[in-house]
């Protein structure tokens, strides 16, 4: 199949700009039911958003929301995109050619409705939220293409689990998962073939635990909803053990919002912030050197019904997917934490899923 790419759109809604690194690439998937597509979106060097491109994936989307993080991640050069089709139960992959992309694969998925994808080196994994598994593919660089490991799909820690997200750790040698229902996190070690091997399970420090994002030193980040509890939303910090284990560093710090569910951290790994939906709120945290969170604001930043974060590789700006005014702001970070709003962009789909950065 080719790839399907729209005409440059204009530069919509743009006001306060603020400078931002030139050549930021915003990645964004429709969530389509008829047709999933990438929307590309790139950072001008007055921090301006325009649309640069709409690529499809050949596979369908769900046309609703997905409780989700990750739906779309790059391997480890940023030279291939993976996004996942859960109303088609496959995912897809895209070559990167500097603002555009260029299909090149689409495999089938053991398990149903795939939400969220994860890529170290040649394996890619993914998190299925209709039958509560993993399923992993191995992944030929040279040619683009994936091969599913049949003996790779494994349930998560029980039935209706919910999961939201999945990760690398231990350069390549664990997963982690999320699960907001059972309010569990699953981690699997990997043999030297890719496969897992075992499955560790954890009960979470807060309820409802949802996005995460790793530090430093394999410590990752879980935001928890609390089940959307008037501003009893909180964060916990985790460190992943050599053995595939999580064991709990610091938990349920509150963010003193209502339902914080997606969570990015710093490429220095000192701050992360949260997207608080009901809130219209991002708040932030500090991250000390042992993987200790403290709050610095529970509101940094006003967004409209936030549903994910991305931020820049250079750490100076953080991206916010808006699900309420369907649009993508952007932030400066200062040095301490705190969010300058800058410039946004509307006419984002309206099921878009997933937010990252390049």
């Amino acid at each position: 199949m080719k790839n399907q790419l729209a005409p440059l759109a204009a530069a919509l809604s743009l006001s306060a700009a603020v400078p931002a690194l030139a050549g930021d690439n915003l990645y964004t998937l429709s969530n389509d039911a008829a047709q999933n597509e990438v929307y590309v979106y790139r950072a001008k060097d007055d921090g301006t958003l325009v649309e640069a491109g709409r690529y499809a994936t050949g596979g369908a989307g769900t046309g609703a929301g997905l409780g989700n993080q990750g739906a779309l991640s790059f391997n480890g050069s940023h030279r291939y995109l993976f996004a996942v089709n859960p109303g088609s139960n496959d995912v897809s992959v895209f070559r990167v050619n500097g603002r555009r992309l260029e299909w090149v694969d689409r495999a089938q998925a053991q398990g149903m409705r795939p939400v969220s994808v994860a890529v170290d080196h040649n394996l890619v994994y993914v998190v299925n939220s209709g039958d509560d598994s993993i399923f992993g593919f191995r992944f030929d660089p040279a040619m683009g293409k994936l091969m599913p490991m049949a003996d790779s799909h494994m349930k998560l820690s029980g039935d209706g689990t919910g999961p939201a997200q999945i990760s690398f750790g231990n350069d390549g040698a664990a997963l982690v998962v999320t699960e907001k229902a059972s309010n569990r996190i699953t981690t699997f070690t990997l043999g030297e073939d890719g496969m897992p091997v075992s499955r560790h399970t954890l009960d979470s420090a807060g309820r409802t635990p949802f996005g995460f994002a790793f530090g430093k030193h394999d410590r990752f980040f879980v935001s928890e909803a609390q089940g959307g509890a008037a501003n009893a939303a909180t964060v916990s910090s985790y460190q992943l053990e050599e053995d595939g284990m999580a064991m709990l560093i610091d938990g349920a710090v509150a963010a003193g919002q209502t339902a914080a569910c997606w969570l990015a951290t710093t490429p220095n790994g000192r701050m992360a912030y949260t997207a608080d939906t009901p809130a219209d709120a991002i708040s932030s945290f500090a991250i000390d050197k042992r993987g200790h969170v403290s709050l610095l604001q529970s509101k940094a930043g006003a967004a409209s019904r936030p549903t994910d974060l991305a931020v820049s590789s250079d750490g100076r700006l953080l991206y916010s997917l808006n699900g309420g005014d369907h649009t993508i702001s952007s932030y400066r970070i200062a040095r301490r934490g705190g969010l300058a709003q800058g410039s946004s962009l509307d006419s984002i789909p309206p099921h878009a899923t997933g937010l990252i950065v390049e």
